[in-house]
């Protein structure tokens, strides 16, 4: 069954000109951030991240329209240069995870929501970057166990948005 979930994608790729379902790279792995690039069309991407979050039973909160920002107040700021052709952020949250979350350690509630980054760099059209910001280790096992599954949930969500 999971060979045909990334074959099928991979065929699809072939016959429709899409990206293939390997063509992801995790190109930053910090403390901070984990950030993947692949290639191909924002929007398709964009429609993907959004499709892997709704697939893992959750809403999507607020959608961040960071690069339209940057360009309307640029001018304002003295500089137009747009830094990227597009970028957004979706935030979202599991009541599952989160409560497990909290119930570890109340203050984990500076966690929530959880934020998927997609953007698309002017200096590099065609190279989609999809991240986030990696979460802390906790300080008891309860909230390190707790983390660390939310920020595996994060994770799949971006591998699976990127397997298309």
């Amino acid at each position: 069954m999971s060979l045909l979930r990334f074959a099928i994608p991979a065929l699809l790729g072939l016959t429709l000109g899409l990206p293939s379902a390997f063509a992801q790279n995790l190109v930053m792995e910090t403390d901070d951030r984990h950030i993947y690039a692949t290639e191909g069309e924002f929007s398709f991407y964009r429609e993907m991240v959004e499709s892997a979050i709704t697939d893992e039973g959750m809403v999507i909160n607020y959608v961040g329209h960071i690069a339209s920002m940057l360009d309307r107040t640029g001018g304002d700021l003295g500089t137009g240069e747009s830094l990227y052709l597009n970028g957004e952020s979706l935030e979202f949250c599991s009541a599952v995870y989160s409560r497990r979350m909290m119930e570890a350690d109340p203050h984990s509630i500076v966690y929530c929501p959880y934020v998927i980054a997609i953007y698309e760099l002017a200096a590099e059209p065609g190279t989609i970057y999809v991240g986030y910001q990696r979460l802390p280790q906790g300080d008891d096992e309860a909230s390190q166990q707790a983390l660390q599954d939310v920020e595996e949930l994060i994770d799949r969500i971006v591998n699976n948005a990127l397997a298309f």
